[in-house]
């Protein structure tokens, strides 16, 4: 077994990449690595970062828990009382969905199970024409997790969440593109500068603005309308009675003018 972590967290000015590290193993999930992701997400949602990138190592995103791990510490996150030992370590997808923090997710190769639920839960995806995607957990016995159902009936609906989930047949980055699980997709060489340059766009944005903007898209997936434009409109209230506003303004004007984002 490689002593090496099993997630990565770096820092890239108002960035923070996290790479899933096992790419011997197609990034598969263990137990020791469920506790190491959300430990990572966790920290990074109470950071100053503006964004989250998250991508898997090596030729893969990661294609879920990985059922032939034996050691103590890497025990598959499916095994027999995992719910127990992990609490709170299932609710990574929660973080990553409500975090303030955009959250994008960078796909190729296999992403499945627990990995797809992660890139779900993210705010953006991108992918390469050649991810494999698959809910994986009806294949293996087992209902779910990472909150997948959930975000794929947000995502695709509730009829082809239903499709997915029940019959896990394997799909491309093409398919899911258009169906609406992948934003965008991009050549496998260009994947990783694509993803950052757009999360450096972001990043460069005004982030009390970006952060509450974040804010909205999860209320509004809760509130009725009334409720919601009330705290949108506080939210807005608490943007534009900035002294810098008008600098933030004469910039955004500036690169307007200039063809930019």
């Amino acid at each position: 077994m490689s002593d090496a972590p099993t997630v990565l967290v770096e820092r890239h000015g108002a960035i923070a990449l996290v790479t899933l590290n096992r790419p011997e193993r197609r990034n598969g999930v263990t137990m020791g690595m469920c506790v190491a992701f959300y430990e990572a997400v966790r920290d990074v949602a109470a950071s100053d970062a503006r964004v989250l990138v998250l991508r898997g190592a090596g030729h893969d995103f990661c294609v879920g828990a990985d059922i032939a791990s034996t050691p103590e510490d890497n025990a598959p996150v499916s095994g027999a009382g995992a719910q127990a030992d992990m609490g709170a370590i299932y609710h990574a997808s929660t973080l990553l969905h409500t975090m303030p923090q955009v959250t994008l997710a960078a796909i190729d190769g296999g992403c499945a199970g627990a990995g797809m639920g992660w890139a779900a839960a993210c705010d953006l995806r991108f992918a390469t024409a050649r991810a494999r995607f698959s809910t994986a957990f009806l294949n293996v016995g087992v209902s779910g997790d990472m909150g997948l159902g959930w975000s794929l009936d947000r995502l695709v609906g509730g009829a082809k969440a239903r499709e997915l989930l029940f019959f896990p047949d394997r799909f491309g980055g093409e398919e899911a593109h258009a169906m609406g699980l992948v934003n965008r997709l991009y050549e496998p060489d260009a994947l990783h500068s694509e993803t950052m340059a757009l999360a450096e766009r972001l990043a460069a944005r005004d982030p009390l603005a970006l952060r509450l903007m974040k804010a909205n898209c999860v209320s509004a997936e809760t509130l009725p309308i009334d409720e919601y434009i009330e705290v949108e409109s506080a939210r807005h209230l608490q943007t534009a009675n900035r002294p810098e506003l008008g600098k933030l303004m004469a910039e955004g004007y500036a690169r307007r003018k200039e063809g930019s984002q």
